[in-house]
């Protein structure tokens, strides 16, 4: 996917540009570095130096186009089509950004925006080589420059010429004539009329024309919705034979037919293309409207689409376009009864008109899985989805409808397979990403889901549904950015116009799990910190104060909205932070008593048992629930065998933690680190050594977890009696994170057997101590500090 190759630099040259880069990172000499590495095959440098210059110059589409090239050397697709559109977004007309991304999509099977986006590099430069190049490959035709319509002189005529007009037109005269008298001014053809036939009509005569036979228009599926209808071909062409006379009765039955015929016939095409138009761009607006995903663009999508109802009360695809944001308003958004019937109505009517389209079809499926019958609109809809991929005519939205059905069913892989599929089919559509989040988000992979939301916004600025999801998922981390938490949620909460009463009621249950969350983090902070966390979340230094506010916020979250199991879930997850685990895990049930399909809520449920006395054997139970519906998802596999762990069940254990790392390329240090600390209980060295030098290496950026696998590696090395590498090894647990206290009091353990050590293990014993003077080893530390 790279252009031409850059001349091989000499280790001086490249030097150069590295001291030149090193120097200053925020100016331009990423570019040539970068492009450097990238012709040495250097990837990793060349994609460091790149999200670098991305960093230095967010407004450039260079940076994200090379990194994108980086990302495409390597067969690496997917994130090299995110690079190459993330530049659109910043430059929309770079020409190498359309270039690449047209390639890309050409090669992965998006033919039609691979092709539109070569053209479109095409028109921006016709004459750069590389983009003339890949058109030729591909076959693809340039768009060519329309020819200048031709000055054409007007006719002078002589006597002869005119009575040579007269006899051309003879024809048109008496069929003119014949409508003069019929109608001065014909009555417009409604735009869902059949055209009549092109050609010349039969002789009028005097007998009452036979009607024919009227035939049932077969149902068409159309995924393209809005078509083009302005037409300046003639709708009625009249011929016949006149009598062949000529002379001064003919100039004049022409010189008052053809200005009668002229000023109907221009009246009637005005008036329907006038009408066509008016269909068009209320079609179009409602169709550009459903694509930004919120409340609020549903409520004018549906008013754009009323519109163009007004103009023609039989268009299937207003219909298609209103059943299925009511159908989204009714079931996301929480609009009651009054938008399940609109909805069901529209559904009825635009399958009546006949053509149906790819939103009738995805608002008939939601209807149906809204309504409880889930099962058969998934069947329905995989069956239309493979008959429609069968003809070529693949539908994103489709795809998308399906993969929100699969997730909501529990069956969390096929959702991101088709899911995925729907954002190859439509890279810029930011429903697709906020849908991507949430599925991965519910496997467990806290990471894409978060690059997925981001994507969505992307893509639509400040999307509330990609807001919300990556404020629930920050809030379940252990350190949470709350700062960053608070700004989403202000956003979410101050919207105008404002998100969905489903939205804010999620947005308020999570203001206040997150009011949870900061107060209980407060005592533990120094006061300088202490007031940076309440200025940057807005959470009371007061006890008392904070827990009013988050019951205040909780109160409102239910009032707007008492149908939404999520809510449960969002109120478990804050009694799960208090230590209220009986109190979570019935708050959890009534999520599961609303929607038992959901397999995340099995998995809270879980969480919040585990951390119940006696609860792990329900909790396992849970949990194999959960993973029934959503396949070998690895956090929930290492969850599963925590609880089998907890019951004493230590070979069942290992049996799930080696489960979880069964992929050779998947990183998963919680199972490593469960597996080392089981075998080193086991006094199995070897194979404790492995898996604990391996979760060492993998937690990258997780000091205190990094700082509790290496404690638990040097353990290892005191009982194998190599205490040399258990010395250096406990050095470097406290180089990870110094607070982690446990590894002060075994570090104390291991010298306190050396004399010559005995200062230094009484003072790591008394650091031990201070930091927690009644912690699990208190007892044993104050022997050792001689206290």
């Amino acid at each position: 996917m790279s252009t031409s190759p850059s001349k091989t630099l000499s280790p001086a040259e490249l030097a150069k540009l590295e001291h030149a880069f090193a120097s200053d990172p925020s100016s331009a000499a990423y570019k040539p570095l970068a492009e450097a590495y990238l012709s040495m095959g250097r990837f990793m440098e060349a994609m460091v130096v790149c999200k670098k210059g991305v960093k230095a110059h967010p407004n450039a589409a260079d940076p994200r186009v090379l990194l994108a090239r980086v990302y495409a050397d390597q067969g690496k697709d997917k994130k090299a089509l995110e690079e190459a559109l993330g530049a659109l977004q910043v430059q929309p007309e770079d020409k190498a950004a359309l270039r690449l991304a047209g390639a890309i999509q050409l090669k992965t099977g998006e033919a039609e925006p691979g092709k539109a986006n070569l053209l479109k590099a095409y028109s921006v430069d016709p004459g750069d080589p590389d983009t003339v190049t890949l058109l030729q490959q591909h076959k693809i035709e340039p768009p060519r420059p329309a020819a200048p319509a031709p000055v054409v002189a007007p006719p002078v005529l002589t006597p002869s010429a005119t009575q040579q007009s007269a006899s051309a037109l003879s024809n048109v005269a008496a069929t003119a004539g014949a409508e003069a008298q019929a109608s001065v001014a014909p009555t417009p053809r409604p735009p869902s009329t059949p055209r009549p036939p092109a050609g010349p009509s039969a002789p009028v005569r005097n007998e009452a024309p036979q009607r024919a036979t009227p035939q049932r228009r077969p149902q068409q599926v159309v995924v393209e919705e809005v078509d083009d209808e302005d037409d300046d071909s003639p709708r009625h062409r009249g011929g016949g034979r006149a009598s062949s006379g000529r002379g001064k009765l003919v100039t004049l039955a022409l010189l008052v037919a053809i200005p009668v015929f002229a000023g109907g016939y221009g009246w009637y095409t005005a008036h329907t293309r006038k009408i066509s138009r008016e269909l068009k761009k209320h079609l179009e607006g409602s169709a550009e409207l459903l694509k930004r995903d919120s409340f609020d663009s549903y409520k004018k999508a549906c008013e754009e689409a009323d519109k163009a109802l007004e103009v023609n009360s039989d268009s299937g695809l207003a219909h298609g376009y209103l059943a299925y944001a009511y159908a989204i308003r009714w079931g996301e958004h929480g609009g009651g009864d009054d938008a399940r019937r609109r909805a069901e109505e529209h559904l009825a009517a635009g399958m009546k008109a006949g053509d149906v389209s790819s939103h009738l079809i995805a608002a008939e499926a939601l209807v149906q899985t809204y309504g409880g019958k889930g099962k058969d609109a998934l069947g329905k809809l995989e069956e239309k989805v493979r008959a429609l991929d069968s003809q070529g005519r693949s539908s994103s939205l489709l795809y998308l409808t399906l993969g929100l059905i699969q997730m909501n069913a529990g069956d969390l892989d096929r959702a991101r397979d088709t899911l995925e599929r729907a954002q190859t089919l439509a890279p810029d559509d930011p429903r697709v990403y906020s849908g991507l989040g949430a599925v991965y988000r519910r496997l467990g992979q806290d990471n894409t889901a978060w690059k997925n939301y981001d994507l969505a916004l992307r893509y639509a600025k400040d999307h509330p549904e990609s807001l919300l999801g990556r404020s629930l998922l920050m809030l379940e981390q252990d350190e949470p950015n709350f700062g960053l938490v608070q700004t989403m949620l202000k956003k979410l909460l101050e919207a105008e116009p404002p998100p969905s009463p489903r939205q804010l009621a999620a947005a308020h249950l999570a203001r206040s799990l997150l009011v949870s969350r900061v107060s209980a983090e407060l005592p533990e902070l120094k006061p300088d910190v202490q007031q940076k966390l309440v200025e940057a979340t807005a959470v009371p230094l007061e006890k008392d104060k904070a827990r009013a506010e988050m019951l205040k916020s909780e109160e409102t979250g239910f009032s707007l909205d008492k149908q939404n199991p999520e809510l449960h879930l969002i109120k478990g997850r804050r009694l799960l932070t208090e230590g209220n685990f009986e109190q979570a895990a019935e708050e959890i049930r009534k999520a599961i008593r609303v929607d038992s399909s959901r397999a995340q809520f099995h998995v809270e449920l879980a969480k919040a048992l585990m951390g119940k006395q006696g609860g792990e054997k329900e909790a396992a139970e849970a949990l194999q629930t959960a993973l029934k519906t959503m396949g070998d998802s690895p956090k929930l596999v290492v969850m599963l065998g925590n609880a089998l762990r907890r019951q004493g069940k230590l070979d069942d254990a290992l049996t799930q933690y080696q489960r979880a790392v069964k992929d050779p390329k998947a990183k998963n240090p919680e199972a490593r680190l469960a597996m080392g600390t089981i075998y080193r209980e086991r006094s199995d060295w070897p194979k404790a050594q492995e898996q604990l030098e391996k979760a060492s290496q993998e937690f990258v950026g997780q000091p205190e977890r990094s700082a509790v696998a290496l404690t638990e590696l040097a353990r290892v090395f005191q009982g194998k009696g190599d205490a040399a590498k258990a010395d250096e090894t406990y050095q470097r647990a406290l180089n990870a994170d110094e607070g982690f206290t446990p590894a002060y009091y075994y570090y104390a353990t291991l010298l306190s057997k050396d004399a010559k050590q005995t200062p230094k293990a009484k003072m790591l014993a008394q650091e031990y101590l201070k930091r927690e003077p009644s912690g699990e080893h208190a007892n044993a530390a104050r022997s050792l500090s001689g206290g």
